[in-house]
């Protein structure tokens, strides 16, 4: 066989080429690296010339952009300041205006008070109004605007230049186009000591015949002879005066502006008004305006509005040159329009900018030179330099080149010996199902899998450089919990655990994910492996089983085993906050016939569709369970009363009244409920539930269609309250309330001088019902508000009726609900009430309780002060057993206090009550106001009482309350009595 040809030994050959190399290569690096450093030094030299030319000519853009911005800024805060003024004075006008009369009006109190003094004495009293009027009617105009009048103390119109017509007749009921007896009101505000004194309304203004105008007047008293003075001031001819006012200052300010030169060399201050006409400027500009001459910034005056209408800004223009001087730049800032449709202009040259740019140009350009000059001695120097440093480095590159061949034809061997074994664990890595991602040091993410891609929704190019957080978005978003993981993966060297992840798309994901560590030689981790799988199918197993043991499978309404979790957790929270819960059990009646009649379709539908109807009843906070068949279980937390599980369950009772549609049948379904509460009727889940269950078979014993509390007492109550509050709602409409009245008696002179107006009753079944009964719940279901206006009606009508009858007057006392004086217009309903009976207000007086003072005092404050500007008298009610604070009696400007009969029942035997009555009185008579004992019962208290000096009192001792024909008869048989007296001690 023949062999082939040896070929020459493959050390020799490449030791030759090697040879070559390293004789060669080394020159060329130095050659290179000399041709570089002289190309760097060229470039930098070049480069260096460029940009200080261009740093030149940036800094004199700059300085004469700054200049012109410091410019701007200066014209834009001018502009700024004036607008704020006009703002600030419009703003003010009101005040002003008012400050303004009320000066006028103290100038002519000090005046007509002044000449009265000096005439009292002096001259007849008849003749001193004649004089004082005649001295002040040259005040008659003010201002061409404004007038000064007198009324005097009967209403007579002394001095009015309003209406010279009216004078020296009487202006009540004189009235302005809204209603306003302004004449009137000028004289109430004016004895008001605590009012504004400031009235405004609407007049004819002078020669102004048929419109009326708002007018502003400011009024006082004159003490020594009762008139009535003020001033007044039509709104519309005092703002256009502001107006004339502040366009006088800005043509001020704009001729000060150019006092220092001609319009055209100095700043210029300028007004456009609505429609871009010059209403204010230096005067040379306004005579030029009017004089209608073409100016150089008058040419500009459309470029203004324009800005002005765009909002203000800046405006950049140019005048052309002319034969006395070349073109000129200017810089101009426009405000936008006022309220006034006024546009300020401020105007400034720019040849001050234009001579500073080029000065600090021929600066900057003889500084360059210098520079110039300098850099190219240094660019020389460090050419030097760097040629000898290229030379050194050559002959160390040549030495270090031969030790790094070596060193390469080494690692070589080392590299083709690991590439197999790379391949072979980049292919495991690509195959692999599970989602795997390979971290660096700073848990960066490096590398991903095809599997991470198709699970996690992200791309690979997406994922690569970015944080591990950013694809574990649950957990390792928060700073904390990342922390404290990468905290453990550190010192343990790996992690594992459930995560909720979130794809790119937005939906989220279970995870069981894994971290660990790889570590170099040296133990030190290099980077990080993590291994996620998506446990979505195990979760969902793990829900639906769940779901079938926690909910029912018809209804989807909670089952047993989640109602007694629910239940356990309740009665936890009732007993901690003291609340009560129950336990409804509801139970179909007669769902076995619908079952066998119909089928078990139709009954299953018939239970899918009173599940619905339960759970549209109850809260969110509430349970509806089904605990099988036909058997329901409902659970109400956080109850206050357990009447209000009577409530839900008649709510229940009527909702499945309504009937079913199913299936082309209309069936209807009673149920019957039993009631159990916590703790009433037991303090444990299963005890609560088997005595509702009794309770519902109690209810079925018991005729169906109904429920039943399993205490029989809380069963009636709550059946009394629902009964109760049934009725009240129709009581009102069946005219079953009636009043009855308890006089009040003078304990000094023991005559009748009032009465308490109280409501009664009459159910047509169960008879006179207590008010401590139907009253609270009125107050609950608000129907008090409806009640206590019928009340207050049904007392004025009564004793306006005694009043027509020709009996005494007396007070009528009527008590008002805490919820009456909160909601509603209450001060509406007592005009009402006294403007249908024509009862005087005087003798209506309203008993309030101190609660009602106590809530909402701001509210409650208005109302009754309104209430009491109609006349109405304030009296509160059963003083001592409420909050008894003395500040609210001084706030609330009451006019009688009354003592709750509490304190008189043991007089006078019991010291501390003794003292305490004897307080009270005592705070009443300080606070002027009148007291009034109730629930006098004997003589004793009656004299003890009036030693104390208590005023009135009312109690069985005199009369228990009547109705309205015995109280009339009352009232007759003490009045023939107090009219024979005189007649029979005469005989």
């Amino acid at each position: 066989m023949r062999q082939p040809p040896e070929s020459p030994p493959r050390a020799a050959w490449q030791t030759d080429s090697t040879t070559g190399i390293e004789r060669w290569l080394p020159r060329v690096i130095l050659g290179g690296m000399m041709t570089l450093v002289l190309s760097l030094v060229i470039g930098m030299g070049a480069y260096y010339v460029y940009r200080h030319q261009q740093a030149t000519s940036d800094q004199i853009r700059e300085i004469a952009e700054r200049a012109i911005a410091n410019r701007e800024r200066l014209l834009a805060g001018e502009i700024d300041y004036l607008s704020q003024e006009l703002k600030t004075h419009r703003a003010r006008f009101a005040a002003d205006l008012q400050d303004a009369l009320r000066q006028r009006t103290d100038e002519q109190h000090d005046l007509i008070s002044a000449l009265y003094h000096a005439v009292q004495g002096e001259i007849a009293p008849a003749q001193i109004e004649t004089f004082i009027l005649e001295a002040i009617r040259p005040l008659r105009n003010l201002d061409g605007a404004g007038t000064g009048f007198v009324i005097g103390q009967d209403g007579t119109a002394l001095h009015f230049p309003l209406a010279p017509q009216l004078e020296g007749q009487h202006l009540t009921g004189l009235r302005d186009d809204t209603g306003l007896a302004f004449a009137d009101e000028f004289r109430r505000i004016a004895a008001d000591e605590n009012a504004a004194h400031s009235v405004r309304f609407r007049w004819h203004p002078r020669g102004e015949n048929e419109a009326m105008a708002d007018a502003v007047a400011y009024v006082r008293i004159v003490e020594p002879l009762g008139w009535t003075i003020g001033n007044s001031e039509f709104v519309h001819a005092a703002y256009a005066s502001l107006r004339t006012r502040m366009l006088e200052q800005l043509s001020a300010r704009a001729n000060n502006k150019a006092a220092s030169g001609s319009s055209v060399d100095s700043d210029v201050l300028m007004v456009l008004d609505r429609d871009s006409h010059l209403i204010a400027a230096p005067a040379p500009l306004m005579r030029a305006a009017l004089a209608e001459n073409s100016h150089p910034l008058l040419r500009n005056v459309s470029r203004f509005a324009d800005a002005s209408l765009r909002g203000g800004g800046v405006v950049k223009f140019e005048v052309p040159p002319t034969s006395a001087q070349p073109s000129r730049r200017y810089l101009a800032y426009a405000s936008m329009p006022d309220e006034w449709g006024w546009t300020l202009v401020s105007i400034s040259p720019l040849d001050q900018i234009d001579a500073l740019v080029a000065e600090e140009r021929q600066s900057i350009s003889t500084a360059t030179a210098n520079d110039f000059r300098l850099t190219a001695l240094i660019m020389l120097a460090v050419t030097t330099i760097a040629i000898l440093l290229s030379v050194l480095f050559y002959r160390w590159i040549e030495a270090r080149f031969q030790h790094y061949h070596t060193d390469i034809a080494s690692r070589n061997r080392a590299l083709s010996e690991n590439a197999q074994e790379l391949r072979l664990s980049a292919q495991v890595f690509e195959a692999s199902k599970e989602a795997i991602a390979i971290l660096d040091h700073r848990f960066r993410i490096v590398s991903v899998n095809p599997a991470l891609e198709r699970i996690s929704g992200f791309t690979r190019s997406g994922l690569i450089g970015r944080h591990c957080a950013d694809l574990l978005t649950d957990g390792f978003t928060d700073s904390r919990i990342w922390l404290t993981t990468a905290a453990e993966i550190q010192r343990e060297g790996h992690w594992t655990g459930e995560l909720e992840l979130v794809r790119p798309s937005g939906s989220a994901y279970p995870a069981w994910v894994s971290v660990g560590e790889v570590t170099n030689d040296a133990g030190h981790a290099t980077h990080f492996v993590v291994s996620i799988s998506d446990i979505s199918d195990q979760k969902r197993t793990e829900q639906r089983l769940r779901h079938l043991a926690e909910y029912d499978a018809l209804t989807s309404l909670p089952n047993r085993v989640l109602l007694l979790d629910r239940m356990a957790s309740a009665i936890l929270s009732a007993r901690r906050h003291g609340h009560h819960l129950a336990v409804l059990f509801i139970d179909l009646d007669r769902f076995k016939n619908i079952n066998d009649s119909l089928g078990h379709a139709v009954g299953d539908e018939l239970l899918r569709q009173v599940a619905h109807r339960l759970s549209g009843i109850v809260r969110g906070s509430d349970t509806v369970s089904r605990l099988g068949g036909d058997e329901f279980v409902v659970l109400l937390t956080e109850l206050d009363t357990p009447g209000r599980a009577a409530t839900i369950a008649s709510k229940m009772i009527s909702s499945l009244a309504a009937p079913f549609y199913l299936d082309g049948h209309e069936l209807t379904i009673t149920p019957s409920i039993g009631i159990t509460v916590f703790p009433e009727d037991g303090d444990n889940r299963d005890i609560l539930l088997k005595n509702a269950d009794a309770a519902m078979y109690h209810a079925k014993e018991n005729g169906r269609n109904g429920y039943q509390f399993f205490t029989s007492e809380l069963n009636e109550r709550a059946q009394l309250r629902l009964e109760l509050e049934n009725d009240l709602r129709r009581a009102l409409s069946r005219h079953e309330f009636a009043l009855a009245f308890q006089p009040q008696f003078d304990l000094r002179s023991g005559q009748l001088v009032g009465a308490e107006a109280l409501v009664r009753w009459h159910h047509p079944e169960r008879g006179m019902i207590p008010p401590d009964q139907f009253i609270p719940i009125a107050e609950e279901t608000g129907l008090i508000v409806p009640l206590g206006a019928w009340i207050l009606r049904q007392a004025c009508a009564n004793g306006q009726k005694w009043r027509d009858e020709g009996l005494p007057d007396i007070t009528i006392a009527v008590n008002v609900s805490a919820m009456q004086v909160r909601r509603g217009q209450f001060d509406a309903v007592v005009l009402e009430a006294l403007s249908e009976t024509g009862f005087p207000p005087d003798l209506l007086e309203l008993e309030v309780t101190e609660s009602a003072l106590m809530t909402n005092q701001d509210h409650v404050s208005s109302t009754l002060k309104a209430v009491q500007s109609l006349g109405v008298k304030l009296a509160i009610d059963d003083f001592g057993t409420g909050y008894s604070s003395l500040g609210y009696l001084k706030r609330f400007s009451l006019d009688k206090l009354k003592i709750d009969r509490s304190f008189i029942d043991d007089l006078p035997d019991d010291k501390e009550d003794a003292h305490l009555t004897r307080a009270i009185i005592g705070i009443g008579h300080n606070l002027d106001m009148k007291v009034i004992a109730e629930g006098v019962e004997t003589e004793a208290q009656e004299a003890f009482l009036s030693e104390l000096g208590c005023d009135l009192a009312q109690g069985y001792l005199y009369a228990r309350p009547l109705s309205r024909t015995d109280f009339r008869q009352m009232q007759i048989d003490l009045h023939y009595q107090a009219t024979s007296k005189p007649a029979s001690s005469t005989a």
